[in-house]
């Protein structure tokens, strides 16, 4: 394991995770008294096929892509992202220790950890939480399908524009890190077709990129120039998790 443990600043800073600040205090304290708090590196996988998924993981500044390995490459071809949004370890949720999908930080920073006993004992103790990581895992559901959708039929400009979007989303301050091979490799396209891609939205001055770092210059612009699959993936998550807060 490569986290570090730290401690949590405040409840606010572990309740920086959109899943858990969404639970009545009572059943977040509960979850919070089972979790512990780490620093996840960039590289670091959390799940992965062939070994078993021994925690899950909620995100408070950390992002982790989601990818299915690709013919031995160094990264995966991305399904999705998860941020302070959601967690990792959807194996955990549906009673299996098995992962089909590659889980690997690309932003480090804090996360909450819990082990898998007591998450099956969350689960099965509050029903508010267990409502509310289902409901979860049918938003994630959703956005697999989308991913599908979106690699099938839409353009590399639009697909890495919605990337672009997605990762500004889960860190909206600082700039995205990404080189050409790693992003031609998540977006599953040839290395120059993110090189035409990139140059066309540097042209339209929506973002800068140089030597590996993405700048967002235009977030409306980008969010124009994107397919309609990051609309749809806002709305299915502000939609299933209104329902998980309403339940």
């Amino acid at each position: 394991m490569n986290e570090k443990l730290v401690a949590p600043d405040s409840e606010a800073s572990v309740c920086a995770n959109r899943l858990l600040a969404g639970l009545a205090g009572p059943d977040r304290e509960r979850v919070l008294a089972s979790c512990e708090a780490v620093d996840v590196q960039v590289g670091q996988v959390l799940m992965r096929p062939g070994f078993p998924t021994t925690h899950a993981w909620f995100p408070l500044a950390a992002i982790v892509a989601l990818g299915v390995a690709s013919g031995g490459k160094a990264h995966s071809f991305e399904v999705g992202l998860v941020g302070p949004e959601g967690m990792v370890g959807i194996p955990l949720l549906l009673g299996s220790r098995e992962s089909s999908l590659r889980a690997t930080v690309v932003r480090q920073g804090a996360a909450l950890r819990i082990a898998a006993a007591p998450l099956r004992l969350q689960l099965r103790s509050s029903e508010a939480f267990r409502e509310r990581m289902q409901q979860y895992v049918l938003v994630t559901l959703t956005h697999l399908a989308q991913a599908a959708l979106c690699t099938r039929y839409h353009r590399v400009e639009e697909r890495l524009a919605r990337w672009l979007l997605m990762t500004r989303d889960r860190d909206p301050l600082g700039p995205v890190h990404a080189t050409h091979e790693f992003l031609a490799a998540a977006l599953g396209v040839r290395r120059a077709g993110i090189t035409r891609a990139a140059a066309t939205l540097q042209r339209r001055q929506l973002i800068a990129y140089h030597r590996g770092v993405l700048t967002v210059l235009d977030r409306d612009g980008l969010q124009a120039a994107a397919c309609g699959c990051y609309a749809a993936d806002c709305a299915s998550y502000a939609d299933g998790m209104q329902w998980a807060a309403l339940a």
